[in-house]
């Protein structure tokens, strides 16, 4: 059957039609990021006009989809409001909501991170879903840091600790005793050192902190469970001890006198019951959600808070995200801290119970020649290069308080 003249006409009219539609919907898009970067950055059309030399008019009929974009423009426009190009292409449906941790769900640290993917629907409006893959599902923690960088993956909620690739002061900071107290820690996390040698430096390499100012508090302490009683740090001398896969921790580990042994989080129950280790270092919160007390009946209370817990996000994510959804993730970390920490509160009210149940005993030690320990092993490992020279006299000038203390 052949079409006359009439109807082919009728359908290139149809073609132009959607064509046009089309063509609406994304000057309509690119308009609206437009206008929402530009006033994320508080800049005025004239200001944003200048900068990217172009008429304030044309501008106008940018950001109210009168007028198409080309990619050039795209891209300066990019270069000026610190955004990608892709960024004004990119709509809400699109947006980026794949989380991984290896966080089990049931942990108290768990449910507080379910709590921030629901905040985030909140708090963007429903624009944007987060998708949580909790217990190592995407893989261990060096393989999700990789997907994370490479934009694999969005969001990677765990320890600082496990970026110490990319940062001197994650390494030294992701020990234990590096910080005398909270207040050095939260110091630590204000300081231009942690703004230079870990936001920016994360930055560099893709990776943006959504809470950069560690406050997502963890443990609330750490604790050393083994098989045996170990009452002062020469009780680890050649211990088999397991080790998180960190670098930094293994050199640790080994100057403090015991064999680590690598094992990822997602198998340390398997490998505890089956002996490939005799102790491990771990959040009081994860002894009471997982009951590590089972195989491990004595309990060494460290006194020492861990290393906060990080929301790191891949930086070309975020940077396409609305100012509203960034805003929305930002705000979402901070709530869902807040509810971590009250979680957190009540592991001390559970642990008696626990103890008992499981015939487990809790050492209460003096943590003074752990401290001290831990501070020689310190100065062993800048001597060898760990991390650059001068940087734990730079973290203990942080702490403001008491006597200095001495490395070297």
């Amino acid at each position: 059957m052949q079409c006359s003249g009439r109807d082919r006409g009728k359908r290139a009219g149809a073609v132009m039609d959607a064509r046009s539609e089309v063509e609406k919907q994304i000057n309509g898009l690119v308009g609206k990021r437009l206008r929402e970067a530009r006033k994320a950055k508080s800049l005025s059309l004239e200001a944003l006009a200048g900068k990217v030399s172009m008429s304030v008019s044309q501008l106008s009929k940018l950001e109210t989809g009168k007028a198409p974009a080309s990619i050039a423009a795209l891209v300066r426009f990019g270069l000026e409001l610190d955004r990608p190009a892709q960024y004004f292409l990119q709509s809400d449906s699109e947006m980026p909501r794949c989380l991984g941790t290896l966080v089990p769900s049931w942990d108290p640290e768990g449910r507080a991170i379910e709590m921030f993917s629901s905040l985030v629907s909140q708090k963007t409006g429903y624009d944007l879903a987060i998708s949580v893959f909790p217990g190592g599902q995407l893989g261990p923690a060096e393989t999700q840091v990789r997907a994370l960088v490479n934009g694999i993956i969005d969001i990677f909620v765990e320890s600082l600790g496990f970026f110490q690739h990319y940062s001197d002061p994650v390494k030294l900071a992701s020990l234990p005793f590096c910080f005398d107290d909270e207040k050095h820690l939260e110091r630590f996390s204000e300081s231009s050192l942690f703004d230079r040698e870990v936001r920016q430096a994360l930055r560099s390499n893709s990776v943006e902190l959504l809470n950069p100012s560690l406050k997502w508090k963890r443990g609330p302490s750490l604790v050393l469970l083994s098989r045996t009683p170990i009452l002062s740090p020469d009780d680890l001398r050649d211990l088999p001890i397991r080790c998180p896969e960190n670098d930094t921790m293994f050199r640790y580990l080994e100057i403090m006198g015991c064999r680590p042994v690598v094992v990822p989080w997602n198998e340390v129950v398997d490998a505890f019951q089956d002996g490939k280790f005799a102790a491990m270092i771990t959040n009081l919160s994860h002894v009471v959600s997982m009951r590590f007390t089972r195989f491990a009946r004595f309990m060494t209370a460290l006194d020492y808070r861990p290393l906060d817990l990080t929301f790191a996000m891949n930086l070309q994510r975020y940077q396409i995200l609305a100012p509203h959804i960034q805003t929305g993730l930002e705000q979402a970390a901070v709530e869902a801290a807040e509810f971590c920490s009250n979680l957190l509160g009540h592991t001390h009210d559970l642990l008696p119970a626990l103890l008992e149940e499981d015939g487990a005993v809790l050492c209460n030690v003096g943590v003074k020649a752990w401290r001290a320990k831990s501070r020689q092993a310190f100065e062993e490992m800048e001597n060898e290069g760990v991390w650059r020279r001068g940087l734990v006299r730079e973290m203990n000038a942080l702490t403001q308080v008491g006597d200095p203390i001495e490395f070297s």
